[in-house]
């Protein structure tokens, strides 16, 4: 997580390239960017608590941001997949185009950003930042806490069973 943070802080602008699955902790790190560029054979998910375990790299903080508490929760507690083009649809991601464009997009739209003047980008992206950083690195805290709790109950054993044998976990809240 501490490099989540660092990414987070980091003074240049990222553009995410996702054009293949981000799930779990994939996520998380596509969420850190600060622009992501995705297709419609993309699949995102935040599957945490479908695997009995706690969301974490600061997806308790930067997926409420990006497309609003509701949504949010409901990705987060049910582990919904979606496809590239939800993702757009919703604001999890800015641009969709073909896969094979995906990394060429998030170049151009990196060179598009290079435009601007260095400092004045860094410096807005700064601003724009500091309230996203102090929550992040507190959900980040929290998310390392309770997935460290969370790592030692048969739930969080269970999923990761089922999930290794494809199949529907039996929870059974210990």
């Amino acid at each position: 997580y501490h490099e989540a943070q660092r990414l987070v802080q980091t003074k240049k602008p990222i553009v995410a390239a996702v054009h293949g699955s981000a799930i779990g902790a994939g996520l998380g790190l596509a969420l850190v960017a600060d622009f992501r560029v995705t297709c419609k054979e993309a699949r995102l998910a935040a599957n945490f608590c479908a695997l009995g375990y706690h969301p974490g790299f600061g997806l308790t903080y930067t997926l409420p941001h990006l497309v609003g508490a509701q949504t949010a929760k409901w990705l987060m507690l049910t582990g919904k997949r979606l496809p590239g083009e939800e993702a757009v649809k919703i604001g999890l991601a800015d641009r969709l185009v073909e896969q094979d464009k995906v990394r060429e997009e998030a170049m151009n739209m990196a060179k598009e950003l290079a435009k601007s003047g260095p400092l004045a980008v860094q410096a807005a992206r700064e601003t724009l930042n500091l309230q996203l950083f102090n929550g992040f690195r507190a959900a980040t805290e929290r998310e390392a806490m309770m997935q460290m709790m969370l790592r030692e109950t048969n739930d969080f054993k269970e999923g990761v069973k089922a999930g290794f044998d494809r199949r529907e976990p039996v929870f059974t809240g210990t």
